[in-house]
């Protein structure tokens, strides 16, 4: 039932599947980034929760080598770095209480960011990010967390709304 809400909300969506959620202290939150314009708003989501909330934010972009493998490992790791950084900066002028760690984690980005859900304060996602098909209502990934996390998810609308 979340996913068409999620797919057609004009504003952000936090799913929680259990009652009762143990956090880690000092308290955190973990958003998905993987350069597309959902991640960029689920960074700006991310960072206004962290900071009404008093806690920490832990950006992660999630590299899945192809199945043939990279011609430049290296190149591409230090891509996803780029592109980490890109999207993540100056939003911390804005929120100078949250206290931002960014990372480049390699996996699969469901698997990775479900493990990464473990007593945190929420996951923070987009609603679609670079890949997929574009008639599905969300992308894999956030489908995938949304059923699977083990905290409160938070997606973020699409841009255009």
């Amino acid at each position: 039932m979340a996913v068409p809400v999620i797919a057609h909300a004009h504003c952000p969506v936090i799913v929680v599947r259990e009652a009762e959620h143990v956090t880690q202290q000092p308290p955190f939150l973990v958003v998905g980034v993987d350069g597309s314009p959902d991640s960029k708003t689920a960074v700006d989501y991310a960072f206004e929760e962290a900071a009404s909330r008093g806690a920490g934010l832990r950006a992660l972009y999630v590299w899945h080598p192809p199945l043939l493998g990279a011609l430049d490992e290296q190149a591409a790791q230090q891509e996803c770095r780029r592109l980490l950084s890109e999207t993540v900066a100056g939003r911390g002028a804005a929120y100078p209480d949250v206290e931002l760690h960014h990372e480049v984690v390699r996996g699969h980005p469901v698997k990775v960011l479900i493990e990464a859900s473990t007593h945190v304060l929420g996951l923070v996602v987009g609603s679609r990010g670079l890949g997929g098909f574009t008639g599905l209502l969300l992308g894999s990934v956030s489908q995938g967390v949304l059923y699977h996390a083990l905290c409160p998810v938070m997606v973020g609308p699409h841009p255009k709304h």
